[in-house]
């Protein structure tokens, strides 16, 4: 497929310096963009590889100029990039909209118009699934799950019995929705399965990465609100609530009975110990530790975590403490000896 710039500026509702009539085919990083391609700067620091790269055009934010180049000026650059990725290089996904002979689907279960099974696929008691789901092969679908429509599911991912998940949701593959959280009653020197009795919901427009968990409530549910976004890896545990357009990055672990509100960023490695709450808008540093309740809006960084600006004070004291250990013990000394003179006085 082949645009001219401003074809593409009509798309992304952009504004074009230099050549609007020049094709454009496709998308490649500044590093190794050639002629015929576009290419993105987001970050200032990389401004100046815009004189360097042969891209036949830049996407670049409002201010930035350049002479002898062709510039698709937009508000965010990086979103633009995204979505000429997808208007132009995105592979066409057809899908044949039938069940396979190997798919397994039980006499109850309700499949909507247009549903892709593929092979191996498993299809419980009760389950509703709407219109044009695609489950590829070997998704187990528990007994009174529910999938909403222009929802797609890789292969091996289980949802266990009693999950809803929404619409236009993307759950990548070898993932677990809806297992048994880890509950166990002190009994003696043993331990007692607490049962796991609740469901999990998945709202729409939620994408979950490979290889995440996400426990089912006790009793109750674990709740995964419209339009958050979780990467791969990614442990939730029973009882959870995570708020809308929440981003929740690799091998984060939140325990259970955990709040968390509208547009959070949890970054790679952090962990949230249970019954928290994190209010909207606030943003952990990666391998941060949640212990206590954070206030809407603030960053925050360390373990235990807390507000950035304090926590890099701190990081600086901890790369001194050698120094200030030596100059402890000398202060020791030196007060020592003049203890012993003025005891002899």
């Amino acid at each position: 497929m082949e645009k001219t710039l401003k074809e593409l500026a009509d798309y992304l509702g952009g504004e074009v310096i230099g050549d609007e009539n020049i094709k454009i085919k496709g998308v490649m990083t500044i590093d190794e963009a050639r002629e015929g391609y576009i290419t993105f700067v987001s970050n200032i620091k990389y401004i100046k590889k815009i004189e360097e790269t042969s891209a036949s055009a830049i996407l670049v934010s409002p201010g930035i100029t350049t002479k002898g180049k062709n510039l698709l000026v937009t508000k965010n650059p990086y979103l633009a990039f995204a979505k000429v990725v997808d208007l132009m290089m995105s592979p066409e996904k057809v899908y044949p909209g039938s069940l396979d002979n190997s798919a397994r689907v039980s006499d109850s279960a309700e499949i909507g118009a247009n549903v892709t099974a593929y092979p191996f696929v498993f299809i419980g008691e009760n389950v509703k699934v709407a219109d044009n789901v695609v489950l590829y092969p070997g998704v187990y679908v528990g007994d009174n799950c529910q999938i909403g429509k222009d929802t797609v599911i890789h292969p091996n991912t289980v949802l266990h019995r009693g999950t809803t998940i929404g619409e236009r949701v993307v759950v990548h593959s070898n993932s677990v929705i809806g297992c048994s959280g880890y509950g166990y009653a002190p009994d003696g020197k043993k331990y007692y399965k607490i049962p796991q009795v609740g469901v999990t919901v998945i709202e729409d427009d939620v994408d979950i990465g490979a290889n995440t968990t996400i426990n089912r409530g006790v009793l109750g549910e674990t709740r995964i609100k419209r339009g958050t976004k979780i990467d791969s890896e990614v442990m939730i545990a029973h009882n959870v609530e995570i708020g809308e357009d929440t981003l929740i990055t690799s091998q984060v672990g939140i325990a259970g009975s955990v709040e968390i509100g509208n547009n959070v960023i949890l970054a790679g490695g952090a962990g949230v110990a249970g019954h928290i709450k994190v209010g909207d808008n606030v943003q952990v540093g990666g391998w941060s530790g949640v212990i206590k309740d954070l206030p809407p809006g603030g960053t925050y960084l360390g373990t235990p975590a807390i507000e950035i600006e304090r926590m890099r004070k701190c990081f600086i004291i901890i790369q001194k403490l050698p120094e200030m250990k030596n100059t402890i013990k000398d202060l020791q000394k030196k007060i020592e000896q003049l203890e012993k003179r003025l005891g002899s006085d």
